[in-house]
């Protein structure tokens, strides 16, 4: 797992299609990673991960995800952009659309703190009854 700190905020990283298996992202979150990273080459028809799985990996992780996707067509693959900043609350903060564009968006500390204080997700864990899945 990488990690790093910038600004006050834990910085993780991991690449493309880890993002869509939950464990490795809860990983993160157990680690006490604010702001996952996660640079992708996302194509059709799947763009529903973007759209969908990243703010709920966002939310049920209680940190910042911020996505980021190819666009456009490579031979027969048709990149679908929709780069994204989830926020904990499962909001898309900032999205890009399909063609190339810089996008901003903002994490903010305070806005996390208060969301984790207020979400019992991690808190109410029980690994004990799924201590086989690991």
């Amino acid at each position: 797992m990488v990690q790093a700190e910038l600004g006050g905020v834990r910085v993780g990283l991991m690449i493309c299609y880890d993002v869509e298996f939950p464990e490795n992202v809860r990983a993160h979150a157990l680690a006490g990673t604010d702001l996952l990273i996660v640079p992708t080459a996302q194509m059709h028809p799947f763009q529903f991960v973007a759209e969908s799985v990243v703010p709920v990996r966002a939310f049920e992780n209680q940190m910042y995800v911020a996505y980021i996707n190819r666009v456009g067509p490579e031979g027969e693959f048709e990149f679908v952009g929709l780069s994204t900043l989830a926020g904990p609350d499962g909001v898309a903060r900032a999205r890009a659309g399909r063609g190339e564009e810089l996008v901003f968006g903002d994490v903010d500390p305070q806005f996390l703190s208060a969301s984790r204080a207020n979400n019992p997700y991690l808190r109410d864990r029980r690994p004990g009854l799924y201590a086989s899945l690991v």
